[in-house]
């Protein structure tokens, strides 16, 4: 293109702090080292809840799930996201986590359950007798050590590699060199990752990991919706567990300090319909 790189770059850093400035609510999930979770708290791993009249859910084959992760939503206060009841996340433990990245929302080796209303006389042994052994030395869970969450609102922008950030960053480009529009960051002559300035450099390096409910995701490759028709179906991010240690002997791992994202339509959310959800997981 003709426009000078110093006019490339300069604009694209004003691009990045504008977009900075375009906040959305979410909740960070910080791990609570101080107690042991009750089958009613929000939790990665360990024993979830399952009501009286309930059983452990299975894949095709009939083997079961284990829990990933529960979420307590009367400690949310999102938008389109439940106020009361249990959200939980269940996948099967192999070595692809539950994960079919050929048909990311085929509810088999994974499932999301709503408990809009949760029975305060179950007990977590009444769901232990319901729960299958599995062997450690078999296992491939990402979650060494159950964990309680801790949910703290929060607010960010839109991440770098959100499927969405090429467009918005393209849209202002344009606006600021309405004579040489691009379609997307690519078609500069500069590298964004090369951008030295401190606040764009921090996010382009740093925004969307963590533990998060709501937001917008990171990816260790790229964002799974790009590679799906109508990617908007899925515009919100349901829950994201990062890679990372809960205490000195134990940690989240998603293959080789890996990711994992579930995304659902905002719509959907809004009706607790959970059977159109898409799961994924990516490693380095």
């Amino acid at each position: 293109m003709n426009l000078s790189q110093e006019k490339q770059l300069e604009f694209s850093i004003q691009v990045i702090h504008e977009l900075l400035q375009e906040q959305q609510e979410y909740v960070q999930l910080e791990l609570d080292l101080s107690h042991a979770p009750s089958i009613f708290e929000s939790k990665f791993g360990g024993t979830g809840y399952v009501p009286h009249d309930g059983a452990i859910p299975v894949n095709a084959k009939n083997q079961q799930l284990r829990l990933l992760a529960q979420i307590a939503c009367d400690d949310l206060t999102l938008q389109n996201f439940p106020s009361k009841g249990l959200l939980q996340f269940w996948i099967y433990d192999d070595d692809l986590s539950g994960a079919d990245f050929y048909h990311p929302t085929v509810q088999n080796g994974f499932r999301i359950l709503y408990h809009e209303s949760v029975d305060p006389t179950v007990t977590e042994a009444e769901v232990l007798e319901k729960t299958l052994p599995f062997p450690e030395d078999e296992s491939f869970f990402p979650v060494e050590k159950e964990v309680a969450l801790k949910p703290v609102k929060a607010a960010e922008s839109l991440s770098f590699n959100d499927y969405r950030f090429d467009k918005k960053f393209a849209e202002k480009f344009n606006q600021l060199s309405p004579e040489e529009p691009i379609e997307e960051p690519y078609d500069l002559d500069i590298d964004m990752w090369d951008i030295e300035e401190p606040i764009c450099k921090q996010f382009i390096e740093d925004s969307g990991w963590g533990h998060k409910i709501g937001g917008f995701p990171a990816f260790t490759q790229s964002d799974p919706r790009d590679c799906i028709e109508n990617a908007d179906r899925f515009d919100t991010l349901l829950l994201q567990i990062d890679s990372g240690t809960i205490d000195d002997s134990h940690e989240i791992m998603w293959g080789d300090s890996g990711i994992c994202n579930f995304f659902i339509h905002s719509e959907a959310l809004r009706n607790c319909d959970f059977s159109e959800v898409l799961y994924n997981w990516d490693c380095c």
